[in-house]
């Protein structure tokens, strides 16, 4: 349900649609500054699904609209259809269920004698050889290797499945997305200058309190590793840059002076800022090259347009984003060190983070290809890869540590979830593409601003985790519905 009308005076949003704003506003805030969600205690995961339930009920529960909330008058408006119609709610309901399977039903067992852990197979009779397999392990274990297991891979899905549903059922408003779509961007501001503050007078401790342990060269702001850092405030970037560009060029003339759209520019920058400081080479990488795209684009756009006043505010914007993210990058970079860990890429690291990733690759296609169909279970890589791993010592020599996550997010989803559950996912993936299309959002410069955001992550996770990460998950699952919903808005004529 969307409403139509002319421009006028903005309606009251509805108590309901208010509700769903706060809570999915501070799920939002909350899941990134608490470490990602990637601690071993999965206390965040808890309350991060804690707050997606919250906004699903919400969004379902029946709202009473009067002539305050709506031009239409006053009627009941009835949520539950537009979710039974929505295509992710039983594709994410399927693959929740189908993980479901998997952690009832293991096949292997983790043990743990206090100076190593092995996994052992269970008996034939005591599981379901025709269902979909798991491992047993426990979910809060006394370090990171024994903190996963297929129950904490559902929590980690759920909580964005469950977002994702309550803002397609709950969202009326275009105010309500342009809303969370700002609370990614301060909130990325806000954690991109703390993660400034720990690089330049910091103690090499996140939030100066917890110790990093052997990650201290690689944690930024929250995030306890680099690329998850990196993916985040790239998605940052995305939102922030869509923000302004829509302020200026789209927005109410009628803010003038209050206009938010410097304020947006300054969290992208903030945001730029912390992903190049976080020497994380696939991140830098992508945010560079969408930030030329970005230029180009929109200097054709407004060359295109013409000189009116919207256009000349933003190519001014443009090139205040340019001088200071110039300026701010002369101020806290340490240029070269960027340098240095880029051109290391051809030369000394090429064994250990090129060609070693290639390797692990080729191990974890080798651990597809034995289970193809189901996989090996939700949450399983770390417990079994060990088993290819060894048959390539190279990959040792990588990081001189066991592989807890592969170098390719699309290889590890298939080789945990098989074919069955990775073509879920991507007939998820591919319906937010069709809506996009059919509203042609590419014809949209803030749509395409945030598609590149949405394309960046899914091109890192080709050599990288982020999407194992709970916040950048998160995040990236509701930029998705917010984008598709802000062309289908404009489509449909809706004003705030």
């Amino acid at each position: 349900m969307v409403f139509r009308g002319e421009a006028r005076t903005p309606r009251r949003l509805h108590p309901l649609e208010l509700a769903l704003l706060i809570v999915t506003a501070l799920h939002l805030c909350f899941l990134p500054w608490a470490f990602g969600g990637m601690m071993i205690n999965p206390w965040a995961l808890w309350v991060s699904l804690g707050l997606a339930v919250t906004g699903f009920g919400l969004s379902l529960v029946p709202r009473h609209y009067t002539e305050e909330h709506a031009r239409e008058g006053e009627f009941k408006l009835v949520m539950w259809p537009k979710l039974v119609r929505f295509p992710i709610f039983w594709l994410g309901l399927a693959l929740l269920l189908y993980m479901t399977v998997q952690a009832a039903n293991p096949a292997w067992s983790y043990f743990n004698n206090g100076s190593r852990w092995w996994m052992e197979p269970l008996r034939r009779d005591q599981y379901v050889t025709w269902l979909p397999t798991s491992m047993t392990a426990p979910m809060n274990g006394p370090g990171t290797w024994e903190s996963m297991n297929a129950w904490r891979m559902i929590l980690i899905y759920a909580a964005p499945w469950l977002t994702v549903c309550s803002l397609w059922v709950g969202i009326t408003r275009r105010a309500t997305l342009l809303a969370l779509l700002g609370t990614i961007a301060v909130s990325g501001g806000l954690l991109a200058v703390v993660g400034l503050l720990e690089r330049v007078a910091g103690n090499d401790k996140i939030f100066w309190m917890l110790d990093a342990g052997k990650a201290t060269s690689y944690f930024v702001a929250s995030f306890a590793h680099k690329g998850h850092a990196g993916a985040y405030f790239n998605l940052v970037v995305a939102a922030a840059c869509a923000l302004a560009c829509w302020h200026l060029t789209r927005g109410d003339r009628r803010a003038g002076p209050a206009n938010p759209a410097p304020l947006f520019a300054l969290c992208a920058v903030l945001a730029g800022l912390i992903v190049l400081l976080s020497y994380s080479r696939a991140a830098t990488i992508l945010l560079l090259v969408f930030l030329v795209l970005m230029f180009i684009g929109l200097g054709v756009w407004v060359a295109r347009a013409g000189t009116n006043g919207p256009n000349r505010a933003l190519l001014a914007l443009l090139g205040v984003i340019f001088v200071l993210f110039v300026a701010g990058s002369a101020l806290v970079l340490d240029y070269g060190k960027v340098i240095e860990r880029m051109s290391q890429l051809g030369t000394t690291d090429r064994e250990l983070s090129v060609e070693g990733r290639w390797i692990a690759d080729h191990a974890t296609w080798e651990m597809i290809m034995d289970k193809p169909l189901t996989g090996w279970g939700a949450g399983s890589y770390r417990y079994y890869f060990p088993v290819y791993e060894q048959n390539y010592p190279a990959l040792w020599n990588v990081t001189n540590a066991r592989w807890e996550y592969a170098a390719n997010d699309y290889l590890q989803i298939l080789a945990e979830l098989g074919l069955v559950g990775g073509l879920l996912l991507v007939a998820g993936t591919g319906y937010w593409v069709i809506r996009l299309l059919r509203h042609q959002a590419h014809t949209r410069p803030h749509a395409l601003l945030l598609i590149a955001g949405l394309g960046m992550l899914m091109l890192q996770a080709l050599v990288d985790l982020p999407l194992y990460c709970p916040a950048v998950l998160l995040t990236w699952c509701v930029l998705w519905t917010l984008t598709v919903r802000w062309v289908e808005f404009e489509d449909n004529r809706v004003h705030d």
